[in-house]
């Protein structure tokens, strides 16, 4: 019997171990550099040290010394130091113009409770976060009042706040004018993180804004788990009596980044920027926002100088510019103070918040593509690399991680999760993206990020494999991107065409959709917006392929290729719209409806002979215009203002303000023409643009 039992077990096991050799094997896709050079990079890149770097920059929340406004950051001295070690062909800290002639610092924040018993509540030194930049000196002894959120006049309904301090729940700026301004508080203690829901001890970092003339006040931050504990005590009708002892100053401003340079042989004045920030706002440090995208392209750095002096790679065609920014505001600084070399600039890969431990956080890996206003192969070229490391770990991970695994030795064995996403902004790939300045730039981003923002922020959180997987995509990206010539040109426009039947397919089922689901009121709108995105969408799979030719340069079978893959979507193209009339014409009968001719309407007609051309860079202060804008209080759709980024990049003294309109529109939804006409009369009242009439 027991014979038996062995014998069946042993079929099973060998049954068993046969089917799942005859289950498909996954196999790598396509990739655009050798996989021995891939390798190489793998065994090259580092996440060890990148995370050790991230802890030296952001090993605690630290309340940042006085004298470093005036003397230098601590953030910028790491970095220049680094790139020294690392040999970088340049090195240097940049000063840039400074927005004010001072900034808010903290020097001693303490929050005491004192009744029903004393106990400490925040602390400065312990945690940076508890204060809100803005805050000015104070000594108060007050009663606690719970205000709710604190940003509307029913909260305040039978509660005397006068002289007391109130207990907000959200941002303490949201309720400051009213408690404050207007009903005599002294201070405030406000509740708002990221993720209380995931971790109750959060303390999120925020900021009150009392503008010239009105109350100077405080406001301390306190978690999820403190709030409700205050919250409670006051429903039961405790009384709560706080001590805030609060210190503050204005220093000197000053603002600066760190730059790097590896120096192409050939092209050098071809220039691939990498882009982190190391600064957003200079009282908060945050070690995966974005300390983690910091050590990330420094480590890329690293890994390509090192490959250089090994001989395992030849030097670089075109060179790599590293930017360690405050974010936005510096990159928007360093374009303007050195537009001689933005001019090199022909693609940026942008990096905020990549370090994370993917599973810890709840999170994922996402490149975010370039907007509708900016085609680019740069979004193919990276994205054959993102999904190359998806699908290599997913193989390695099944076979026990071997060939290929991208690992750190003390790291995790999280798999690699990623997406390839729309654009939607948020970072310093916008500066690049920006009409006025328009160099192709993709983010790299893990999100979401369950301690974005708060004191939780720390390189605990961080993950020395993830950092291996981004700083080897980055060199990857990098160093095909730096090499590229006519051959990789013609690999590129391969890339790209096969990449775009996607993308096509599914503005296709977009667009007859809107068709098969409109009304009988609508039918006709429906038929416009839908043959609208369809050409929009031919225009920028066109455009994408056009791009390449930054690489090709006059190589004649690059022209053919591209003539041909233009033909075809062209002529493709026409064929949807065919369809498209058959789905129309299908609405008319089963409506009973008479079909209409194509056409444009009287407004479609003016609007088509108006072009906005921008007024030169050194001409326009964006931020001044953007000001302007909202104190024009416009009356238009809501609609207007989430596509408003690239009602401005379509911009190019060649569309009309139709064309603007219908390539906006084919990437949000249909926006109301006269909204955009009276989005681009104010933009011109506003200094931005001229409008001209053709």
């Amino acid at each position: 019997m027991i014979r038996r039992l062995k014998a069946i077990c042993l079929l099973v096991l060998v049954f068993l171990t046969s089917m799942a050799l005859a289950q498909p094997q996954e196999k790598l896709p396509r990739t655009l550099l050798p996989l021995s050079l891939l390798q190489e990079i793998i065994n090259e890149a580092n996440g060890e040290l990148a995370l050790q770097n991230e802890i030296f920059l952001t090993g605690v929340n630290r309340n940042r010394r006085a004298e470093e406004y005036s003397s230098g950051y601590y953030e910028t001295a790491f970095i220049l130091e680094r790139l020294k070690e690392y040999d970088f062909d340049e090195a240097e800290i940049i000063q840039l113009p400074a927005r004010s002639q001072t900034t808010w610092d903290a020097e001693e924040a303490e929050l005491w409770m004192l009744e029903p018993v004393k106990k400490k509540i925040a602390d400065l030194k312990e945690i940076p976060a508890v204060l809100t930049s803005g805050s000015s000196s104070a000594e108060v002894t007050a009663e606690l009042v719970d205000v709710g959120p604190g940003y509307l006049e029913e909260f305040y309904k039978n509660k005397d706040v006068k002289g007391k301090i109130v207990l907000v729940y959200g941002p303490p700026e949201r309720a400051r004018r009213l408690a404050v301004e207007k009903y005599g508080a002294v201070g405030l203690v406000g509740c708002s993180s990221s993720h209380p829901e995931f971790d109750r001890d959060q303390i999120g970092w925020n900021s009150i804004r009392p503008g010239t003339g009105e109350k100077p006040t405080f406001a301390f931050m306190v978690s999820e788990r403190t709030y409700f504990d205050l919250k409670m005590a006051l429903e039961r009708k405790t009384k709560i009596v706080l001590k805030a002892i609060v210190k503050t100053q204005q220093v000197p401003y000053r603002e600066e980044m760190a730059v790097g340079l590896i120096k192409g042989a050939e092209r050098p004045d071809e220039e691939l920027v990498l882009t982190a920030h190391l600064f957003e706002g200079f009282a908060k440090q945050g070690a995966n926002d974005d300390a983690s995208g910091c050590v990330a392209i420094l480590e890329a750095g690293r890994v390509i100088k090192k490959m250089i002096a090994g001989g395992k790679i030849p030097p670089l065609k075109r060179s790599i510019r590293f930017l360690f920014v405050p974010e936005i505001s510096g990159t928007r600084a360093y374009i303007q103070k050195y537009p001689e070399i933005a001019r090199r600039f022909f693609a940026s890969i942008n990096e905020d918040m990549v370090g994370e431990a993917l599973v810890k956080n709840l999170s994922a890996f996402r490149l975010e593509t370039t907007p509708y206003s900016l085609p680019t192969y740069l979004n193919d070229v990276v994205a054959s690399f993102v999904e190359w490391m998806g699908a290599s770990q997913r193989i390695s991970q099944d076979s026990g991680w071997s060939e290929y695994a991208v690992l750190s030795p003390a790291g995790s064995r999280d798999p690699f999760y990623y997406s390839i996403d729309r654009f939607s902004g948020g970072s310093d790939h916008i500066v690049f993206i920006d009409g006025s300045v328009k160099v192709p730039a993709v983010m790299f981003i893990c999100w979401p990020d369950m301690w974005y923002h708060t004191s939780g922020d720390l390189p605990d959180k961080s993950d020395s494999t993830q950092l291996k997987r981004v700083v080897t995509l980055t060199v990857a990206s990098a160093l095909f991107l730096a090499n590229a010539g006519p051959e990789e040109a013609r690999v590129i426009l391969n890339e790209v065409s096969s990449r775009a039947f996607g993308r096509l397919g599914q503005e296709k089922g977009r667009a007859a959709d809107m068709i098969l689901k409109a009304g009988q009121n609508s039918l006709h709108t429906a038929r416009k917006e839908a043959a609208n995105i369809i050409e929009q969408a031919i225009l920028r799979e066109q455009e994408a392929l056009k791009s390449a030719r930054f690489f090709a340069g006059n190589d004649r079978e690059f022209s053919e290729m591209l003539q041909a893959k233009l033909k075809n979507l062209e002529t493709l193209g026409i064929a949807w719209k065919n369809e498209l009339e058959v789905l129309y014409q299908q609405g008319c009968r089963r409506y009973g409806v008479k079909p209409e001719k194509p056409g444009l309407a009287p407004d479609e007609v003016r609007l088509s002979r108006v072009i906005p051309v921008r007024k030169s860079a050194a001409e326009v202060d964006l931020w001044a215009v953007l000001i302007k804008l909202r104190e024009m209080n416009l009356q238009v759709s809501p609609l207007i203002f989430r596509a408003e980024f690239e009602l401005r990049n379509f911009i190019d003294g060649k569309k009309s303000i139709l064309d603007i309109r219908n390539a906006a529109s084919a990437e949000y939804e249909p926006l109301p023409l006269l909204d955009v006409e009276k989005y681009f009369l104010a933009l011109e009242k506003a200094g931005l643009v001229e409008l001209k009439k053709k």
